[in-house]
């Protein structure tokens, strides 16, 4: 049968129902009776869904077999499959059933009004129940899972509830050898396949494949979700993806610290997850429908190509990561202005080790007094109040005393406590705030009880000499 194949709805092929369906006025549109059920206005666009199908009924349809209705539903998916569509996913499980005195054909739609690709049909040899009730028609195979769809018009509905318990009667009750439905037929041909088919057995026609459709939607945003022949979701999702990579992009560029860079990396892998999940699982539901495949080397190709462009941009944001983030400017130098002090910036000359952003070692030369120096950048959200609250030890508040030295704002901590050896010290911190490049710098020093004074006197007068050079 061709394109040019036309039928008419038989409502009372199986028997007669509990209704008169006489037609009132007028010619017959869809089926007789039909004015008892559906409006002049539903009816024009019933005719207009019978013509959009009729070329798939041609090549599908027995010879012998009968339709009963035509009617618009909406298909109820699998949890899984609703991941993803949100409250679109009614758009895209619109769908058309074709009751036959054989089985019942779904036709899914691509917009509500035009047929789709993936048609399947249940055989009622091979259902087990079918019940009509609370607006949704509900048929359970006697292998494989129940299916149900939401019957729209309320002009259906009635109808249905007359025609269900007629359908009922061909049901076989008891199935000793059940076969899996439904049964997938080629969008190009009609013919019988399987329903993850890569092409037709009858007419060879390639067909799009899930796992490709997630390779896709994988290699980069929106190709997967093209591919299935979406083009208006995969430039959506294309924006949508490229404006979280420039999130996640800013914060590498703009990291000034180790965690400012582990929250880059953190929150880029979730939204790299989630993101890839969804478009990937989008595109393959969608382009589970037979949809023909005519130019596959072309989709290999741009898979491969778009995978590339990917992993560079993926790349770029950790490899110039901190490039716009705040960056220590300078540091403090007593090399000049310090008679009798010695030692400098060099790791490899320090007495005392190093330790993480320690920045120079300065002795003096006459009793071996160490005076160390460490700094950073400020880092997102740190404020001078902050760095007075992180000297808090051990739930304690340790005394602070507000100073300014050399233009800089801060604050000296004394923190008093014992060697190895049981002997009391002080760990004596000047705790500078560099306004102007927001960077921190801390000065310290181990101090006997008894030399507090001349020891603060002295860095003091360092401090207020001090020089300044660029940091390296």
């Amino acid at each position: 049968m061709d394109s040019g194949f036309d039928f008419q709805s038989k409502p009372d092929a199986l028997g007669p129902l509990d209704d008169d369906l006489t037609p009132v006025t007028g010619p017959v549109k869809v089926f007789e009776g039909e004015e008892k059920y559906l409006s002049a206005r539903k009816l024009d666009a019933r005719a207009k869904l019978c013509a959009e199908i009729a070329p798939i009924l041609g090549r599908v349809l027995d010879t012998e077999e009968t339709v009963l209705h035509v009617l618009p539903a909406l298909h109820y998916p699998r949890f899984l499959e609703l991941f993803g569509f949100g409250m679109w996913w009614t758009f895209f499980f619109r769908a058309t059933l074709i009751l036959t005195d054989r089985r019942v054909i779904e036709v899914l739609m691509r917009d509500g009004r035009r047929a789709g690709t993936r048609v399947c049909s249940y055989s009622w040899g091979q259902v087990s129940d079918l019940k009509f009730s609370m607006a949704a028609l509900k048929l359970k195979p006697a292998k494989g899972r129940t299916q149900k769809w939401k019957i729209i018009e309320r002009g259906d509905r009635k109808l249905l509830k007359l025609l269900v318990p007629n359908i009922q009667q061909l049901l076989p009750g008891d199935i000793h050898a059940p076969r899996p439905v439904p049964l997938w037929h080629c969008p190009e041909c009609g013919a019988a396949s399987p329903e993850h088919p890569k092409q037709c057995s009858g007419c060879e026609t390639q067909f799009k494949t899930r796992g490709f459709a997630a390779v896709l939607a994988l290699a980069f945003p929106g190709a997967g979700l093209l591919y299935a022949g979406h083009p208006i979701l995969a430039t959506l999702d294309l924006f949508g993806e490229m404006f979280m990579y420039g999130i996640v992009a800013v914060l590498f560029l703009v990291a000034s610290g180790p965690a400012e860079l582990f929250a880059a990396f953190v929150v880029g892998l979730v939204i790299l997850f989630f993101t890839k999940l969804e478009s990937a699982h989008l595109a393959s539901v969608l382009v589970h429908r037979t949809k023909t495949d005519r130019v596959n080397a072309k989709w290999r190709r741009a898979a491969i190509v778009g995978a590339v462009v990917s992993v560079v941009l993926l790349a770029l944001p950790p490899v110039l990561s901190g490039s716009f983030g705040n960056k220590l400017d300078r540091d403090l130098d007593l090399s000049v202005n310090a008679p009798g002090w010695s030692g400098g910036h060099n790791p490899e000359e320090w007495l005392f080790g190093v330790e993480p952003n320690q920045r120079s070692e300065w002795i003096r030369d006459d009793d071996g007094q160490a005076v160390f120096v460490w700094s950073w950048t400020m880092e997102t959200g740190e404020t001078y109040e902050s760095l007075a609250d992180a000297f808090k030890t051990g739930g304690q508040e340790v005394p602070v005393e507000p100073i300014s030295i050399a233009s800089l704002d801060g604050f000296r901590v004394n923190q008093s406590d014992v060697d190895d050896e049981g002997d009391a010290y002080v760990w004596v911190r000047w705790v500078l705030f560099d306004r102007q490049f927001d960077d921190v710098h801390v000065v310290g020093t181990f101090v006997y009880p008894g030399e507090i004074e001349s020891v603060e006197a002295e860095i003091n007068d360092l401090l207020q000499n001090v020089d300044w050079i660029p940091a390296e």
